[in-house]
């Protein structure tokens, strides 16, 4: 039998962290991963026509960036393993139907430019707006790369300062909320919601605000991994390997061998057994892990119980990508042709009119989110050639078909997207068009077992399940009820999107191995 200090389950990018941390300690490790490359929603695969490289997740990086594997590049990753990230400028547009866009920049004075066309009142709010993030944001990023506390034990430390009950209290309310506060527009409001309720979830859904945290970065600046995505995983992926550390693809793992309380082995699905000495580590989906592959009799009476009632997000993706002549050309001018995210928005009560209809699983075709990574990055496809990223939010259960209903409506709706962008602009028609590739929220679950209901993220990023109540409260620490059972990923602290939080989970496993976190990060 094969056998190893410590065996990863998924190679997504916060398994890949975990791993590449232990192995900078010395550990032998093994990353197993379901698909033939590593990495998860942070992959990078020629989907439409040989050539051109397409994002099948996220296209643009944020929290990363504030992570200090790479601002500190802990693991080597930037120095030595061939990652690179390219910064943009504009940051993001929202664009309206009557093809005017808010466009933030990362200079303040072009931003206040462009909410000033919508309200001077609101021009000179994104002023004071921006600085008061950044206040009360220094409490939220403490705790983002680290192991949580309790919940219960967050609020009351919150609670003794001033700057941690304002903290609390946006985390409680909804996006909206927080935005009715400091601006008139409803253009404005509308835009800088869209921007920051990228979470699958409604804006009006107490607890959005705490996306308004990630946006106090934003003025940081966006970037996008040279080559894709992917080249954060494949990063990772090489630093371990070049540490001793093993990475093995096409390697579903199926059950989790548990013996008198411990996690001893993996069972793929072949049959294959291998064994962990010391620890096995979970980047599934926690109802994947704790529902699927280790028997109840394992657990706790009434854990499972606790497990089902986990939220998935209230929506799901559906993608499409594109190769392309040229560039996407907007009616709209400016800098629209140079941006390469724009998110389609609307007024507020159409905006929210949207979410209301996929809460009730009617799907929608007008507020897309598209990207072009090509125009900062032209190593994406064949010279002069470019990439579409289009994107939109849909419900996973369909009110007329449920779930499976998406295999006869995808194309139709996946049709109505592009028919948006063509809307707005000159010269998307099919002649541009070289190659295109889509996915529904259901061809999402097909692809990645993790992805349940669709859902990237695992699971819902409600305040209900963050911070010391992600996944379960009183499990929020990577530990599992199995004795060497790990989580880390999506479904742990802090939650979904490319931030390579796996370095909050090996801190807790580390801990448990005896090994000095720090010291290995001095290295």
């Amino acid at each position: 039998m094969e056998k190893h200090d410590v065996v990863v389950v998924g190679g997504g990018h916060n398994g890949l962290t975990v791993a590449a941390y232990l192995a900078k300690a010395g550990v032998d490790v093994c990353v197993l991963e379901r698909q033939d490359k590593v990495g998860g929603a942070a992959v990078t695969r020629e989907l439409t026509v040989p050539g051109f490289k397409h994002d099948l997740g996220s296209v643009q990086h944020l929290l990363v960036l504030a992570n200090p594997i790479t601002y500190r590049d802990e693991l080597g990753l930037l120095s030595k393993y061939g990652l690179k990230y390219i910064p943009i400028d504009p940051l993001v547009s929202v664009l309206f139907p009557d093809d005017r866009a808010l466009t933030i920049y990362r200079d303040a004075a072009k931003t206040r430019a462009s909410i000033a066309q919508f309200s001077e009142r609101d021009a000179d709010a994104y002023a004071k707006f921006v600085d008061y993030l950044g206040k009360i944001s220094q409490v939220a990023a403490i705790a983002t790369f680290s192991p949580p506390i309790p919940f219960g034990r967050m609020v009351s430390v919150l609670d003794q300062s001033e700057g941690g009950q304002e903290y609390l209290r946006v985390i409680h309310s909804s996006a909206i909320d927080i935005l009715e506060e400091w601006f008139e527009s409803d253009y404005v409001k509308a835009a800088l919601a869209r921007i920051i309720c990228e979470q699958l979830i409604a804006p009006s859904e107490k607890g959005t605000g705490i996306g308004i945290f990630a946006y106090g970065l934003y003025h940081r600046g966006w970037s996008v991994p040279q080559g894709g995505s992917g080249a954060l995983s494949e990063a990772l992926a090489a630093c371990i390997k070049d540490k001793g550390g093993t990475v093995k693809v096409s390697s579903p793992v199926k059950t989790i061998k548990v013996e008198n309380g411990e996690a001893k082995a993996v069972v793929l699905e072949n049959g294959e057994e291998i064994a962990a000495t010391k620890a096995i580590i979970s980047n599934l989906n926690v109802k994947q892990l704790l529902l699927q592959m280790v028997a109840a009799e394992a657990l706790p009476p009434g854990f499972t119980d606790k497990v089902k009632r986990i939220k998935q997000s209230s929506f799901a993706p559906l993608h499409q990508a594109l190769a392309l002549n040229e560039a996407p050309k907007f009616k709209g001018g400016g800098d629209l042709d140079k941006t390469v995210m724009i998110l389609f928005s609307d007024v507020m009560d159409k905006y929210l009119r949207v979410h209301e209809d996929l809460l009730h699983g009617i799907p929608r075709t007008d507020l897309p989110t598209i990207a072009v990574a090509t125009l900062v990055d032209p190593t994406r496809a064949p010279a002069g050639k470019h990439t579409l990223y289009l994107y939109f939010y849909e419900p996973y259960n369909l009110k007329d078909g449920g779930p499976q209903g998406w295999d006869k409506i995808k194309q139709q709706v996946a049709d109505g997207i592009l028919e948006t962008l063509r809307a707005h602009t000159t010269n998307m028609g099919p002649e541009n068009i070289l190659g295109r590739w889509a996915f529904s929220p259901l061809d999402f679950e097909r692809y990645n077992p993790a992805f349940i209901s669709g859902d990237f993220l695992h699971i819902g990023m409600f305040v209900t399940q963050m911070f010391g109540n992600r996944p379960i409260p009183g499990w929020a620490q990577y530990r599992t009820p199995v004795k060497r059972l790990y989580m880390c990923g999506a479904s742990t602290h802090p939650g979904g999107g490319v931030s390579c939080g796996g370095r909050a989970a090996v801190q807790v496993i580390m801990e448990d191995l005896g090994i000095d976190f720090r010291k290995v990060v001095a290295k």
